[in-house]
């Protein structure tokens, strides 16, 4: 199994045991009726599933909730996970980081999802994925050119918010007060600002792309709040 899912894998059971998930639930209930009556995360994702009806609120429901909450988000993205391993195995099936690179960009969709977006959550979140990564991929070919715009209505993901508003200077603060370590300030910096490929980055951290990317993964899941009080 891809290490990224078997970590993601090991959180996600010990998410649905902790006494913090039992407490989110109860608060979730307050603001979204979908989710009233499922009593675990687990049941959440079985309900998801068996109750094709009932799904598209449920999903609704947490991205909702997912703009403030770090544990609706998490359980959205256990949701989508199918069909971003689906997507890993089809559509990006010449590229071996692949996978670790759908988690990660899928992540920064559903923190920044807008909540008025009309049609199903999975599917937006899905194609803006996939769209998000297309354009990575055009950046690091060897021509360099931008494959795409970005579409009306929809709103900057966690990559654009780091290139903007002079989020140099707070990406190397967060470093500073101790959020992301130097080898993660090193590694989004290169490739998100610079514009090189992870590959590059990586070779020059004398690491892998695999490793270098679930490390850049795991700091902008941290930066993305950080990032979020000072936009």
């Amino acid at each position: 199994m891809n290490p990224t899912l078997t970590e993601l894998d090991r959180e996600w059971r010990a998410l649905c045991r902790s006494t913090a998930s039992h407490a989110a639930l109860e608060r979730w209930t307050n603001t979204e009726p979908a989710l009233t009556g499922l009593l675990t995360l687990e049941a959440v994702l079985v309900e998801r599933k068996d109750d094709v009806e009932a799904a598209p609120a449920i999903l609704a429901a947490l991205s909702r909730l997912a703009v403030d909450d770090d544990l609706a988000a998490r359980t959205l993205l256990q949701a989508l996970m199918p069909g971003l391993v689906k997507m890993a195995s089809t559509c990006c099936s010449d590229d071996p980081a692949a996978l670790d690179e759908l988690l990660s960009l899928a992540w920064v969709r559903i923190r920044t999802y807008p909540v008025r977006r009309p049609g199903p959550v999975a599917a937006n979140v899905l194609m803006d994925v996939r769209k998000r990564y297309r354009e990575h991929r055009a950046i690091e070919a060897p021509d360099g050119t931008w494959a795409a715009m970005e579409p009306a209505g929809i709103e900057p993901s966690a990559e654009d918010v780091v290139l903007g508003r002079c989020a140099i200077g707070d990406l190397i603060a967060a470093e500073r007060d101790g959020v992301i370590d130097i080898v993660a300030l090193g590694l989004i910096l290169r490739t998100r600002v610079d514009g090189i490929s992870l590959e590059l980055a990586a070779a020059e951290q004398e690491s892998t792309a695999r490793q270098a990317n679930c490390i850049r993964w795991r700091a902008e899941r941290r930066l993305r709040p950080v990032l979020a009080l000072v936009s």
